[in-house]
């Protein structure tokens, strides 16, 4: 058996790589993927009750000491990622999911951060810290991530 085709595809595979990291570190187009910060700490996220999406006392305070941090950290952009339980409609949750994460962006801007710094995405249906097996409702399907780049 020749060595030649296998040697051929680690090489293809080896180089493949190296171009996935010629991008730039920042890619303002690559939205929050590009995110250096990226381990979400549980103080960052906000939880909602079902099927709402109004902030509670306790998010809003999680939104200043986040706001607090990325402004003394000197963060570029904020990711604000909105997710939804696995119950009822998954196009309604998806939307739900977004609203949710449009309301956190609305009290960052009110906190003096400006709109274009700030990313908002629906991951739509969460599946929290349950498996795929489980569809009850779950607080922590029903939240909205920040997350931080620079």
């Amino acid at each position: 058996m020749s060595r030649l085709p296998l040697f051929a595809a680690a090489t293809i595979a080896v180089l493949s790589l190296g171009a996935l990291h010629a991008a730039p570190a920042h890619a303002w187009a690559d939205k929050c993927r590009n995110n250096v910060d990226a381990q979400i700490d549980d103080e960052f996220r906000i939880y909602f009750t079902t099927s709402d999406n109004e902030l509670s006392d306790e998010a809003i305070e999680r939104i200043d000491r986040a706001s607090s941090m990325g402004k003394a950290r000197d963060v570029e952009q904020i990711c604000i990622i909105g997710q939804a339980s696995k119950q009822g409609d998954s196009k309604a949750n998806a939307s739900l999911a977004y609203n949710r994460a449009e309301m956190v962006a609305k009290a960052f801007v009110q906190r003096g951060w400006r709109r274009d710094q700030i990313v908002v995405e629906s991951s739509g249906e969460s599946w929290g810290f349950m498996t795929r097996l489980f569809t009850s409702d779950s607080s922590a399907d029903r939240r909205v991530d920040v997350t931080f780049s620079y």
